[in-house]
């Protein structure tokens, strides 16, 4: 190979390869963003489902009612207030972490679900 060739190859590479290397790096960069992105969705969503189980654990407290729970105990008042304080922390989270007023796309529905 003669050194014109090399010099051909190289600009090839140049112009080919290096914007290629630049758009597999922005699109391999843009897949990393939605996996944590859908992991911060997972995280919440499952601290939400852990909510529910804990609900239903505690039939007594009547939590998923609409009615008013005004004969409970102190105890079950206490567990109501730890149980809703939770629940409290899981809306914080969900709104620090996932909210933007531009929201579109799969980030708009995931906040409305």
């Amino acid at each position: 190979m003669t050194i014109e060739t090399w010099e051909l190859l190289s600009r090839i590479v140049t112009v080919l390869g290096l914007p290629a290397a630049v758009a597999v790096f922005l699109f391999e960069k843009h897949k990393e963003r939605a996996a944590e992105e859908e992991e911060v969705y997972e995280t919440v969503a499952a601290s939400y489902h852990d909510f529910l189980r804990l609900a239903l654990e505690n039939p007594d407290l009547r939590l998923l009612s609409v009615a008013r729970t005004d004969d409970l105990s102190e105890e079950q008042r206490e567990r109501m207030q730890a149980i809703f304080g939770m629940l409290i922390a899981i809306f914080e989270r969900a709104y620090l972490l996932l909210y933007d007023p531009n929201l579109s796309g799969r980030d708009a529905r995931r906040w409305r679900s």
